[in-house]
């Protein structure tokens, strides 16, 4: 049984598909060109890591972020994403003094950083923190979307 005309189509279609994503330019073009030749080869190195860690090399781009913080020990984004993925593989105590050190750093660049304060001393049975954390991020979030979330989480952490 051969094939009909649409699915013919259909293939030919998604064969040209590839083929352009294939050939597409993988080096931003324009501003974000020029943005991505203004970062320092830290900030460069921290970027990298972040893909390894989302991609293909987890542990490889997690030993590239621990290099970062050798090199500057005080790098914010290292500190945050180590944090984002101890929370990601349930290491919360180490993503608790990630977290911490972010707050410290930059708390006003990463103001975000009371949401997940907040649900690692959740998880980590640390009633009160989590609630200190939660109302300080209430006061900082703009989406009546989120502060309805964070309300839910408030109501929930006060009747436990």
């Amino acid at each position: 049984m051969g094939l009909k005309k649409p699915q013919v189509l259909a293939l030919g279609g998604a064969l040209v598909v590839i083929v352009l994503l294939v050939l597409a330019p993988r080096i931003p073009t324009g501003k974000e060109q020029t943005e991505v030749m203004a970062m320092s080869p830290i900030q460069v190195k921290t970027t990298e890591a972040v893909a390894l860690v989302q991609g293909q090399d987890p542990m490889r781009g997690i030993m590239m972020l621990r290099e970062v913080l050798q090199e500057d020990p005080d790098n914010v984004e290292a500190h945050w994403h180590l944090g984002l993925f101890s929370i990601q593989s349930g290491q919360y105590e180490k993503a608790l003094e990630r977290f911490k050190k972010v707050k410290e750093l930059d708390e006003a660049g990463f103001p975000d950083v009371w949401f997940y304060l907040g649900r690692t001393y959740a998880t980590l049975d640390s009633t009160d923190q989590a609630i200190a954390c939660f109302t300080k991020y209430r006061t900082l979030a703009q989406d009546t979307a989120i502060i309805t979330g964070v309300d839910r989480f408030l109501q929930e952490l006060k009747t436990k």
